[in-house]
């Protein structure tokens, strides 16, 4: 049976891939449709290419990054999961010892104490290494998918031709009164394969920095090249820039329209642990203990509450909100696949933004004060978060329909019009330089 706090849970959160992944599969379901009406092998082409990149894209980094994990970190001796991050604040990474999860950690985090300019030399070079292997994957792809098509593009022309002069020679056969025969001018099947094997290789631009600057340079036509130039800014836009916007527009209507702040986490609202605790009232002394932390003004005060106050309802939708991660059972090399196990520490080695935690109390006790003003004219704790979930639901689907539209049907739409209102432009540019090389090679008339 569906989940559907669950399925909201997961398109409401901004670290989540899936979001991104819903996105880009609109973005390629639509590209490639708008592909396929301008021609089969353009089609292909994209789909090919958007396929191959959303790939690369959602699995390449990962993958480098545990590679170089498996190898190099494993090779130093040093614990790859370690947030580099923690260096930034000297106190707060001593806590980070005192506060291990497990005895094991703690050693673990005393090494990298030991070496931690060769740990965060490291972690560059991580960096570097699966994002330039990652974008080298790219360009495989590319020069891969741009031969295959080409390839593809040949082979079609020259079977058309040869059946268009075979039916033509029919006809001449069959309408010839007096046995001469036509005069066949088409290339033998050794002339056909010799000019196929040698044609010349379209050039390649290198990419020099990242796949929408690879896609542009690396274009083959003005044709593709402008398409890229359309898709790449419009997926930029919306696929990271305009989802945020949305959002923030969303959540101060809601405030400005209905007052009720919907700025937390879905999970945290969807789960109805936060609503007990407005029930209950446990939150309002949660939310002063809190508040008597921020008052104090110092990270360490606050980073240490974060470890001793568990129950704490802000602690609680920090966790929710994966702002702060908690430890996971090590898990055996053939376990890859079981279901992660989290016990009841926080993982240390993770990196918590004291900032996103501050605005987790921040919107928990707006709302709260809202919840109060709410129960006073006369509404009930069902109805106020009933309200809270409908309206974090409406932001999410409006943010996520707005970006989906643009990318999967606006466009494509704009790029198939600009092709269609010039009918030089109409044709795959590709198909018709190769049309055109192929004459002058005479393997086709």
């Amino acid at each position: 049976m569906l989940n559907v706090a669950a399925v909201f849970s997961t398109l409401g959160n901004p670290n989540s891939l899936i979001p991104l992944l819903v996105k880009d599969t609109a973005a390629t379901a639509g590209m490639t449709t708008g592909s396929m009406l301008t021609g089969k092998e353009e089609g292909q082409d994209r789909l090919i290419d958007e396929v191959g990149t959303e790939i690369i894209w959602l699995c390449a980094i990962p993958a480098f990054k545990w590679l170089f994990d498996k190898t190099i970190f494993k090779a130093c001796q040093l614990d790859s999961k370690f947030d580099v991050r923690n260096f930034k604040n000297k106190d707060i990474f001593e806590k980070t010892k005192e506060f291990a999860p497990t005895e094991e950690v703690k050693k673990n985090l005393e090494k990298i104490a030991k070496k931690q300019g060769l740990f965060k030399n490291l972690a560059l070079y991580k960096f570097f290494f699966s994002t330039g292997m990652a974008i080298v994957s790219y360009i495989g792809l590319t020069r891969a998918k741009q031969h295959y098509t080409e390839n593809k593009i040949k082979k079609n022309l020259i079977a058309e031709f040869n059946a268009k002069k075979a039916n033509e020679n029919q006809d001449k056969k069959n309408n010839s009164t007096n046995n001469n025969k036509g005069d066949v001018t088409f290339k033998g099947l050794g002339d056909i394969v010799k000019n196929f094997a040698f044609s010349p290789v379209r050039n390649m631009w290198i990419l020099d920095g990242a796949i929408t600057t690879e896609r542009l340079a690396d274009s083959r036509t003005p044709q593709e090249f402008a398409g890229y130039g359309i898709k790449e800014a419009s997926t930029l836009c919306f696929m990271y820039y305009a989802g945020g916007k949305i959002q923030d527009y969303m959540e101060k209507r809601a405030i400005k329209k209905h007052n009720r702040t919907i700025g937390l986490d879905a999970r945290v609202i969807e789960s109805g642990k936060l609503q007990k605790s407005f029930e209950n009232g446990s939150v309002k002394n949660d939310l002063e203990a809190f508040k008597n932390v921020l008052d104090s003004k110092k990270d360490i005060e606050l980073y240490e509450f974060l470890h001793k106050n568990p129950e704490n309802e802000i602690v609680k939708a920090a966790k929710e909100s994966n702002i702060i991660s908690m430890y996971e059972k090590p898990k055996k090399w053939y376990e890859i696949f079981k279901k992660s196990e989290y016990t009841d520490k926080i993982d240390t080695r993770k990196f918590i933004d004291l900032e996103d935690v501050k605005s987790v109390y921040k919107n928990v006790d707006a709302l709260y004060k809202q919840y109060s003003e709410a129960l006073k004219k006369g509404d009930t704790a069902e109805k106020f978060f009933k309200q809270v979930k409908k309206l974090k639901r409406h932001s999410i689907i409006t943010n996520i329909g707005t970006c989906i539209f643009a990318l999967g049907v606006v466009t494509p739409a704009i790029m198939l019009a600009k092709r269609l209102m010039n009918k030089d432009d109409a044709e795959f540019q590709t198909k018709k330089e190769i049309r055109q090389q192929l004459i002058k090679e005479g393997v086709i008339s």
